[in-house]
């Protein structure tokens, strides 16, 4: 069985430290790139609805949280918004059944989930009622923590090496003096 030295260890230690700053970056970078979307690179579906609500959606993790879903005729899954706030009056005030929607969404190809919570934007006639940027302003959440949780994970890795490790202490020169006599 392989026993790692002090020395070893403490490499191991830092390269475990310093790769989750690379994690929380690209979680950065999967927020950036959910920002400024452009609705012709998402899928587009015009349909009428056929039942709209709020319901539990249960997560690929095994999460459940309350969300506003669409259910459209055209469709063959659920797709809806999630919002911290719980608050979705305005959405079921503004949608009705049998209405004639123009949905934007990314398609979801994981089965676990009951509802489909990447809807981008919906359009009636032409009016927006639930605009893109609210799709963006949340995503935005990952850029923020990915970002400082990445310099915290960077700075954390440095000190670690600095100071807790071996690998970069002087280490101190014995000067034997020899006595002249």
């Amino acid at each position: 069985m392989f026993k790692p030295n002090q020395k070893t260890k403490e490499i191991l230690t830092f390269i475990f430290l310093f790769s989750f700053s690379f994690l929380y970056f690209f979680l950065a970078k999967i927020g950036f790139e959910k920002q400024n979307i452009n609705l012709n690179n998402v899928d587009k579906i015009i349909s009428p609805v056929e039942n709209r609500g709020i319901d539990y959606r249960y997560g690929s993790k095994g999460r459940k949280s309350k969300v506003f879903y669409i259910k459209l005729k055209d469709l063959n899954e659920k797709v809806g918004v999630y919002r911290m706030s719980k608050e979705y009056d305005d959405l079921i005030s503004k949608i009705n059944i049998d209405d004639k929607l123009t949905v934007y969404y990314k398609d979801n190809n994981n089965d676990s989930e009951n509802v489909n919570i990447d809807l981008i934007q919906v359009e009636r006639n032409g009016i927006i009622i639930l605009d893109k940027k609210e799709y963006e302003k949340k995503e935005s959440a990952l850029i923020y923590i990915g970002l400082i949780a990445g310099f915290f994970s960077v700075g954390y890795s440095l000190y670690y090496l600095k100071r807790k490790t071996s690998l970069l202490k002087k280490r101190k020169k014995k000067l034997n003096k020899k006595n002249v006599g």
